[in-house]
């Protein structure tokens, strides 16, 4: 089966697709309609679905690697070669070119062939490290100072003079950063593990200060890539050398913040591989250290990572069975929201209700002093959440309502919640006190809310004199259907006012706003008498605005 779907991935895409086809990563690939579905077998096994019509178009895909959650991945291109082809094609076939390679091969001799790979080895570095990728076996282990001159050197040709890799040149990086993972992936297969791990972490540690202009995600690619290998090699290898060698790494990593924003992926490996007592205990001693670093500072990120920091410890000692240690760890730091809601969950498994209100209202507290509206809001809920389990009407009643003037002055939500609590009789002798409370300091930031009361209640006349404390188009539009039947005429005469404003201004656009006006005033009653009066006196009164009058002149068309 013929499938179009080449030019949907990047080159490089579709090499390491290619690859992985090549090398059987395909399994268990079943068709369902037009829906094909396979494993893709790599460090993880993937789940890829296909879709293709008969005439070979695809119509969707999808993996559940994290590559593909933005962008075509290689598990999709795997599957499609799989699809396209019933057994396993040559190389060849992947080749745009005409040539028959194969007869040309056989007819150059030996020396040659030779010559010419030696040639091309002395004088392309790039080939150089493609043709060592690819036959690494044969090749003396090389010392990691070797790798580290080889990939610094390859990533100065990339950056070259200019010092900065554009969005467009992006190649120039990722070729041979693919060719030293393909250089790592064959020494695995070999059974070399420290040289693939020297390659993988050092590739890392360049990514968080490569001036590139990472449009297409390439250093995202690069970074998933690096730490397949290094899952891989964890998976494989038995010597504890360079499992060892691998966790120090990573802690250090950790430690200095060496990868920055490219640290989630190996602080994934490590709560995946390393979960004996001897690492988790050095995981802890590395944690409070930063933990202790992070409180000295003050700003958005080192509270966001400290959050992050507090969360794994809890994770950690709860895996040592320290149950004490990590509820104390829990106590200490319930100021994070995330981390009281651990005790807030363990409050309600224990079935200690109580205890449960008196946490939520503490975080709520602490929430209003740091100004987080939209904490304060989620532990209202809670709180109204608990009170109307237990009926608890008089609590309920008064959050609700001290919500309305406090927390969240005039929401039309909560405004919504209290009038539930009323009957009918009784909402109408409170409901005007209620609104001239929530008037007492003007409409300003409360504006809209008040707009949605006044409707709900249907009182037009606030609701018309809110309106045109702010008369744009837009606003007094959204408004019309509940004003039209008692105010149609001030209507439209808020609207020839904000015309007669923007007919001052030039520009094509501006002149657009005023057609879309004046048509919308059409639809009212006398408007369209009001709107030709108004048109003839802009053709006098701006008769030089060329463009304004073949405006005008569009109404009615």
């Amino acid at each position: 089966m013929k499938i179009d779907f080449e030019e949907l991935f990047e080159e490089k895409i579709l090499k390491r697709g290619y690859s992985y086809y090549l090398d059987d990563s395909v399994h268990d690939v079943t068709k369902n309609g037009n829906c094909y579905e396979g494993l893709v077998y790599g460090t993880e096994i993937y789940e890829v679905q296909v879709e293709i019509d008969e005439e070979g178009n695809i119509e969707d895909m999808d993996c559940d690697c994290p590559y593909a959650k933005e962008n075509n991945c290689k598990h999709m291109v795997a599957l499609l070669y799989y699809i396209e082809n019933d057994v396993k094609i040559e190389s060849k076939k992947i080749m745009r070119n005409t040539d028959n390679f194969d007869k040309i091969v056989d007819r150059i001799s030996e020396n040659e062939m030779k010559e010419f790979v030696l040639a091309k080895l002395y004088e392309d570095s790039n080939f150089q490290n493609e043709f060592r990728s690819h036959f690494v076996q044969y090749f003396e282990q090389t010392p990691k100072r070797v790798y580290e001159r080889r990939i610094s050197q390859s990533i100065y040709q990339a950056i070259g003079r200019k010092g900065f890799i554009k969005y467009n040149e992006t190649d120039r990086f990722s070729n041979p950063m693919y060719n030293y993972i393909q250089e790592a992936n064959n020494l695995i297969k070999h059974k070399e593990y420290q040289a693939p791990f020297w390659i993988a972490s050092l590739i890392l540690e360049e990514l968080p200060d490569l001036p590139i202009d990472d449009l297409d995600g390439t250093t995202s690619y690069i970074e998933s890539e690096c730490i397949e290998v290094i899952e891989e090699i964890l998976e494989k290898c038995k010597s504890e050398n360079i499992i060892n060698e691998i966790f120090n790494w990573i802690i250090e990593s950790i430690k200095n913040d060496t990868l920055g924003d490219y640290s989630d992926g190996i602080e994934k490996i490590l709560d995946e591989n390393f979960i004996e007592n001897k690492f988790i205990n050095e995981r802890l001693k590395i944690i409070d250290a930063k933990i202790q670093e992070l409180n000295q500072e003050k700003d958005y990120y080192s509270e966001y990572k400290l959050e992050s920091l507090i969360k794994t410890k809890i994770a950690l000692l709860y895996q040592l069975g320290m149950d004490k240690e990590a509820l104390e760890t829990i106590k200490d730091n319930i100021y994070f929201v995330p981390i009281r809601r651990m005790l807030i969950d363990k409050a309600r498994e224990n079935g200690n209700i109580d205890q449960v209100e008196k946490l939520l209202k503490e975080g709520m507290n602490i929430a209003l002093k740091r100004g987080h509206c939209g904490t304060v809001t989620y532990y209202i809920e809670e709180l109204l959440s608990i009170y109307e389990k237990q009926n608890n009407n008089e609590k309920y009643k008064d959050l609700v309502q001290e919500t309305l003037f406090k927390y969240s002055r005039a929401s039309f939500k909560y405004y919504k919640k209290l009038k539930e609590l009323y009957k009918k009789e009784q909402w109408k002798n409170k409901r005007d006190s209620i609104i001239k409370e929530l008037e007492s300091d003007g409409e300003g930031y409360h504006r809209e809310d008040l707009r949605q009361i006044y409707i709900e209640e249907q009182y037009y006349d606030k609701l018309f004199h809110s309106v045109m404390t702010t008369p744009l188009f837009e606003i007094v539009a959204r408004y019309e259907k509940y004003l039209k039947k008692d105010f149609e005429k001030q209507l439209l005469e808020a609207y020839q006012k904000i015309v007669d404003e923007k007919s001052r201004f030039t520009g094509k656009r501006n002149y657009e706003e005023v057609i879309k006006i004046l048509q919308h005033m059409k639809i009212l009653k006398d408007g369209e008498k009001l709107v030709e009066k108004m048109i003839e006196e802009y053709k006098v009164k701006y008769a030089n605005r060329r463009l304004m009058l073949e405006e005008l002149d569009k109404i009615g068309k």
